[in-house]
């Protein structure tokens, strides 16, 4: 993993501290949501505490993060950036909500029992993603031919709409799996012999983390609610505490039973121009409204 790993002086925690690479991504879009400033980060000296290639992994407390800045060894940095559960309400800090993860907490002994706690709309709406299977084959990418099929859909899927990612999005999916080897696994969905989808996840500790999705944009409606179902049963299955289903795509992730959990962007500068391009960032940056939905019985 690009970075450098310390080691907190109080805790013995390691710590990843990464530099990133950002890329123009889609202009309406960062204006759209008032991040037109990552488009001027390049040029920076930025330190990350983690990895904006990790989404999730890597969340602190505000007392947390405002305390590693100052750990021996970070790269010197004109910008001091890391993901908070609550803002950081330090001196020359600005926190940014971000759209919140979405994570199903495992209370169940079997994919069964978890579908038998959905309202009756959300079963049907369930069987219907499943039906997909009696169209379509799923399986483990493991040739290089298939793997590169599904870097090229990524790269259509993502690039338009991110800004913190490589130019080459194959070098991520790559990366994952030679970072994490086996605990990193890519589930592709083809129909007919040509693949049109797939879904990369991740097995963290206690955690089963849906990384990656691409899709052709022929591929068949109700695809991604199949796939992540797919993630979920393997967290099911594989007795994990939570099945972290990443940020985007909120309200449909909350019919699956994922539960919103907040997290803030926050950077630290005391670079006189950087803090008043973050406050004015402050005052025009609009978090995305969403409607959350539960798909269980009451109980």
């Amino acid at each position: 993993m690009p970075g450098k790993v310390l080691s907190h002086p109080k805790t013995g925690e390691e710590l990843l501290f990464s530099a990133p690479s950002f890329r123009k991504g889609n202009s309406s879009f960062l204006k759209s949501r008032g991040l037109q400033l990552l488009n001027a980060l390049a040029a920076l000296k930025v330190q990350v505490v983690g990895s904006f290639w990790l989404p999730g992994m890597h969340l602190f407390t505000p007392e947390q993060l405002a305390d590693m800045r100052n750990i021996p060894g970070v790269p010197n940095h004109s910008l001091f950036v890391g993901t908070s559960d609550a803002p950081v309400a330090a001196k020359n800090w600005y926190s940014f909500q971000g759209d919140p993860l979405m994570v199903v907490e495992n209370r169940w002994d079997s994919v069964e029992e978890y579908v038998a706690s959905f309202k009756k709309k959300y079963r049907a709406r369930y069987r219907k993603a499943m039906e997909l299977n009696e169209s379509l084959e799923t399986f483990y990418v493991s040739s290089e031919r298939d793997f590169q099929e599904c870097c090229a859909m990524f790269q259509a899927t993502l690039a338009p709409k991110v800004a913190a990612l490589p130019d080459n999005l194959s070098v991520l999916l790559e990366g994952f799996g030679h970072w994490f080897g086996d605990s990193y696994q890519v589930l592709a969905a083809q129909k007919n012999g040509q693949i049109v989808g797939f879904i990369g996840y991740l097995k963290d500790g206690k955690v089963l983390r849906a990384m990656h999705y691409g899709a052709l944009d022929e591929a068949p409606d109700g695809l991604y609610s199949l796939l992540m179902f797919e993630v979920i049963h393997r967290g099911i299955e594989g007795g994990f505490a939570e099945i972290n289903l990443g940020r985007t795509a909120t309200e449909i992730k909350s019919t699956y039973g994922a539960e919103a959990r907040e997290n803030y962007f926050s950077f630290y500068t005391n670079k006189p121009v950087l803090k008043m391009i973050l406050k004015v960032a402050h005052k025009r940056y609009r978090p995305k409204s969403y409607t959350l939905r539960s798909p269980f019985k009451a109980t």
